[in-house]
């Protein structure tokens, strides 16, 4: 204690009462060292016990531990996006439940200051190559919107589809192919509902709203969180059930970078009450977010989202990992 005490001092403001165990551990003391070297500077109304919480506006801590703790720490509550230019590339893996299907897949990303251009490879489902008819040929339709170039709002959102009359292009000419190739009513049907997104998919966007990695990639993280937190609301599409499930959430950008330096964004919350589940089971939302420290690009994606029909619960496991 006595080589901690003749280090120069910090004045740090303590906001509301002062919780000691915590605010010591975070500066890498114990209790009785931040006491003892906090009474050695601090001013006689400003003295300390172990055992008295107390009010003070400011404590005294060791210059060095301060400099420790200050590298660590967020210097502003507000997320602003990535204004570099990049290429990555992304492993996406989705489980849904009760179902016990899993597909993952690797997605490419080129980034500027204003649009993101997305380019995804081949679709594996519960590690296996897609072998069915009506999943190949949507794999292949798919395949027709990329590259897929994204304008981005300054919150990180989807904006607009800037190539989507390439898109409408690629569309019309691929679409006879596999109209030719794959023939019966429901590859019929199934080509129809694709038509008309691709014809003009700026006004279709809310399509992307029901695919659960568009969803979370452009989910809006880039903006102020007052007191490192805010109240939000979030509508995830449910496939197996054919509905949106709405939750009111909590948002957490972490004061202090990750062990791995990076930027932390928690978002929790439950499933809002409706008529149909008043008295029944609610789900719940569990997502983290890390972000490169320096760049602040989506390093990657972790979490679930559940809900209830009956006693059956549908679960959405998540996660998205730069390569």
């Amino acid at each position: 204690m006595k080589g901690v005490a003749k280090q120069e001092y910090t004045k740090v403001k303590i906001e509301g009462i002062l919780n000691l165990k915590k605010l010591s551990g975070e500066y890498e003391l114990t209790p009785e060292e931040l006491v003892g070297f906090h009474n050695q500077y601090c001013s006689l109304q400003e003295l300390l016990t172990l055992s008295l919480p107390k009010y003070v506006e400011y404590i005294y801590i060791p210059s060095d531990k301060f400099e420790i703790r200050d590298r660590k720490l967020l210097k502003s509550a507000v997320l602003e996006i990535p204004s570099i230019s990049s290429e990555k590339i992304y492993g996406v893996i989705i489980k849904f439940l009760p179902k016990d299907l899993q597909i993952h897949y690797k997605i490419k990303v080129k980034r500027t200051a204003s649009q993101i251009e997305l380019t995804k490879e081949k679709t594996y489902v519960n590690n296996q190559g897609i072998d069915k008819m009506i999943e190949q040929l949507f794999e292949k339709a798919e395949q027709i919107l990329y590259p897929l170039q994204i304008s981005i709002k300054n919150d990180g959102g989807l904006d607009s589809i800037i190539n989507h009359e390439e898109i409408a292009k690629r569309w019309k000419t691929e679409s006879l192919k596999l109209k030719a190739y794959y023939q019966s009513e429901t590859t019929d049907q199934l080509l129809e509902q694709m038509e008309t997104v691709y014809t003009d998919i700026n006004l279709k966007k809310d399509w992307f709203d029901m695919s659960i990695f568009y969803k979370l990639f452009f989910l809006p993280i880039y903006q102020g969180y007052p007191q490192f937190q805010k109240k939000d609301f979030l509508q995830i599409y449910f496939s197996g059930l054919s509905q949106e499930i709405g939750y009111n959430t909590e948002c957490i950008l972490s004061r202090e970078y990750t062990r791995g330096n990076k930027i932390a964004v928690q978002l929790t919350g439950m499933e809002e009450e409706t008529p149909f589940n008043k008295n029944g089971k609610k789900g719940e939302a569990s997502l983290l977010y890390k972000l490169n420290k320096e760049t602040r690009e989506l390093f990657s994606i972790t979490g679930y989202l559940s809900t209830f029909e009956g006693s059956t619960e549908y679960k959405i496991e998540f996660q998205l990992f730069e390569q």
